[in-house]
């Protein structure tokens, strides 16, 4: 019977440990104690982080001194010094988000071992049972502390994000298995919820605020259609019917595409230069990814390298208007790569 990839993985990783110095086995056996840590999904929370700092960025930005004026966009400051509500809503709420893609995992791990990725629950590195007394007390600790330190608006928003995150997930709603729905769930639950998270933690809930998050809904979107994509052969044979299995491979890649472009329009309307920037460096990937899979050809690293530009990008750009984030995401990324090098002796992200 042919391996599957985390059997090979499992496998590699046994014979190495075998013969490895005591100093690799030392630091094998420590990183086994950040599995709790690892499977909040670190990587996946910097798209969290960078829609929520976008979000107070733009509540703040007519406040910022030092601005650079820029012609048809205005000024463009730069916070030096973050406001403590934000780095309280960023810590909260990354706790909740954990909890969710907990959730998510357990309820995808038959997926996840046949797609032969995330390997701490298909694995059986830790225990379910363990992974839901962790998310209840996420849960209640994230939720319960946002209402005792963050205004009233702010709260109720993680709120909505831990319901949502929940449908999503959970049968019998779960609608990550359906078509659409899936798209328009992450693409309200990140760019417009979690925006408005990062704007009412120093600011009011507006109509500027929903328009200003429009061009962050559409970057969601073009990227959830590509994530959806990687994943079809998993999510068919557990039964879920995302948006990728119902566009397909080459439809998927067009209207993802399509979306970018629109994002271009709708940030020039907004005068919002970050999104701008982000999808006019990125459409020429998202172009090449539709070239790459039209017809019967098919080419997943395209649809993957298209992804991870338009995320890295945009997270970029608000690391360059909030300088503290540059330093979280890379410590975020050398942290993990280096965790996933020792446990799994693979290279990620």
């Amino acid at each position: 019977m042919q391996q599957s990839k985390l059997e090979i993985v499992k496998n590699i990783k046994e014979s190495k440990l075998k013969n490895s110095s005591y100093s690799y086995s030392y630091a094998y056996r420590i990183s086994q104690l950040f599995d709790y840590v690892a499977i909040l999904r670190p990587i996946l929370l910097i798209p969290v982080w960078t829609m929520t700092l976008m979000g107070y960025y733009r509540a703040i930005k007519s406040d910022l001194s030092n601005q650079i004026f820029i012609p048809f966009f205005g000024g463009i400051g730069f916070v030096t010094n973050p406001h403590g509500e934000i780095i309280i809503t960023l810590v909260l709420y990354s706790l909740l988000m954990g909890a969710v893609y907990i959730l998510n995992q357990l309820t995808d791990s038959n997926t996840d071992g046949i797609n032969g990725k995330l390997y701490l629950i298909p694995y059986g590195h830790l225990k379910k049972n363990h992974m839901k007394s962790q998310i209840t007390i996420l849960f209640g600790v994230s939720i319960i502390l946002s209402f005792l330190n963050l205004s009233i608006t702010c709260s109720f928003l993680i709120l909505l994000s831990a319901i949502m995150g929940i449908i999503y997930s959970v049968p019998p709603i779960r609608l990550k298995g359906k078509p659409i729905l899936d798209l328009l769930a992450n693409a309200l639950g990140f760019g417009i919820i979690a925006f408005s998270v990062g704007w009412t933690s120093k600011s009011n809930f507006s109509l500027n605020l929903l328009l200003d998050s429009i061009p962050y809904f559409l970057c969601v979107s073009s990227a959830f259609i590509n994530t959806t994509i990687p994943d079809m052969e998993g999510d068919i044979r557990n039964g879920d019917k995302t948006t990728g299995i119902f566009l397909g491979i080459r439809k998927s890649c067009l209207v993802s595409t399509a979306i970018l472009i629109l994002v271009i329009a709708v940030s020039l309307y907004r005068r919002d230069m970050v999104p701008l920037i982000a999808s006019v460096v990125s459409l020429p990937f998202f172009i090449y990814m539709t070239i790459s899979n039209w017809g019967n050809k098919t080419d997943i690293k395209a649809i993957s390298l298209a992804t991870k530009v338009s995320v890295l990008t945009l997270s970029l750009l608000v690391s360059l208007l909030i300088p503290f984030y540059f330093i979280i995401l890379v410590l975020t990324i050398l942290l993990v790569r280096l965790y996933y090098q020792v446990r799994f002796g693979v290279s990620y992200p």
